[in-house]
């Protein structure tokens, strides 16, 4: 399937990022990656993402904190989040959505799981997007 979907994938650890890219990689999406919150806030001033797949548990700044800055943005927050994490307690899933994540994926990935939702989520932003230039003309 090729698509113009642009995808952040937002982790410290690489083997992490790299497993979710090969996951992803016949999907036909352009993939980025961050390796801190920091670094992903300043590639989504720099693009326009169409999904971001973020963990939680990074040192300087966790995924909870880097999500609600995307979201407080006027020009990325309407960019869907899906959570990764090695975390499945309740509160941890429960934290993702209260802060405005989309989705949450327990690690270690799932590999139709992370697909299906990667793809669903790519097509509703799409969808969303159309549906505002629609509106604005």
């Amino acid at each position: 399937m090729e698509t113009n979907s642009k995808i952040l994938i937002v982790d410290d650890i690489p083997k992490n990022i790299q497993m979710a890219m090969n996951i992803l990689k016949d999907e036909g999406y352009k993939m980025f990656y961050a390796k801190s919150g920091e670094m992903a806030l300043k590639l989504v001033t720099e693009h326009d993402f169409d999904l971001i797949l973020l963990d939680i548990m990074m040192p300087d700044m966790n995924g909870f904190d880097v999500c609600k800055k995307i979201k407080d943005n006027e020009k990325s927050k309407r960019i869907p989040i899906i959570f990764l994490s090695g975390k499945d307690s309740s509160q941890d899933i429960e934290q993702a959505y209260e802060c405005g994540g989309i989705d949450y994926v327990v690690k270690p990935f799932i590999t139709i799981e992370l697909i299906t939702k990667v793809n669903s989520y790519t097509r509703l932003k799409l969808l969303e997007d159309k549906f505002e230039i629609s509106k604005e003309n």
